[in-house]
């Protein structure tokens, strides 16, 4: 037996166990941290459209034959209603850009990483992946020659 193989198959031994509960954690940190930047900036809109009320209340209540105040109220207000702006397309790219939620039930998890040696195995999984995987779990090797087997 290979080096290699070896390991492989001690690894996956290793990881099987905990290859469902890793993956309903992934997922569920996921939709977590998205909820969580989603709501960051929906209280970020909901302070910018009150400044902009607020903005247009003052410029709604000066006097119009103050210019120079009506100006600068109207300043105040146009940049707010900017802000409101930014922040609304700053939530729709977050909305394009975040994958939904996995469809996959708990059932289908435990059916995929039953089938974790399979995907290890298959041609599609990169190399890399699995290299990462193996030093996030392997610490440290340590052989052992036998005189007997030399």
């Amino acid at each position: 037996m290979r080096v290699d193989d070896a390991i492989e198959e001690a690894l996956l031994r290793v990881v099987e166990p905990g290859a469902i509960a890793a993956a309903v954690a992934a997922e569920a940190q996921s939709a977590s941290r998205r909820d969580q930047v989603r709501d960051a900036l929906m209280r970020d809109l909901e302070a910018a459209r009150y400044s902009a009320d607020r903005a247009f209340r003052q410029y709604d209540a000066i006097d119009p034959q103050n210019r120079l105040v009506a100006a600068e109220l109207e300043l105040r207000w146009n940049r707010a209603l900017t802000r409101v702006g930014e922040i609304e397309s700053r939530i729709a790219a977050h909305d394009a850009s975040t994958s939904e939620p996995s469809l996959l039930s708990p059932i289908h998890v435990t059916a995929l990483a039953a089938d974790l040696k399979a995907v290890w195995a298959a041609p599609t999984t990169d190399v890399r992946l699995k290299k990462r995987i193996v030093r996030t779990v392997i610490r440290e090797v340590v052989g052992d020659v036998d005189d007997k087997f030399s």
